[in-house]
């Protein structure tokens, strides 16, 4: 079974870079980018991932913003 993974980051080349990293990890599927926080609270709480990779720094609601609008334990 897959590692489910979001990408986070509002960065377009910090996604790519990230993704390119990820896709040589047989065991982690990215299942989602998201460029800002908003886009992917809502994300997460349809389809919560495995693992979140989050950018703390980005306009309006940054990582850290993300894991406090979320739910306790929403990443299973």
């Amino acid at each position: 079974m897959k590692i489910k993974t979001f990408i986070v980051d509002d960065e377009q080349l910090a996604r790519d870079r990230l993704r390119q990293l990820l896709q040589n990890e047989a065991e982690i599927e990215v299942v989602g980018e998201y460029a800002n926080g908003h886009d992917a609270v809502a994300a997460i709480q349809k389809m919560p991932p495995d693992l979140l990779f989050l950018d703390i720094q980005m306009p309006e609601l940054d990582g850290f913003g993300v894991l406090e609008a979320l739910e306790p334990d929403p990443c299973r």
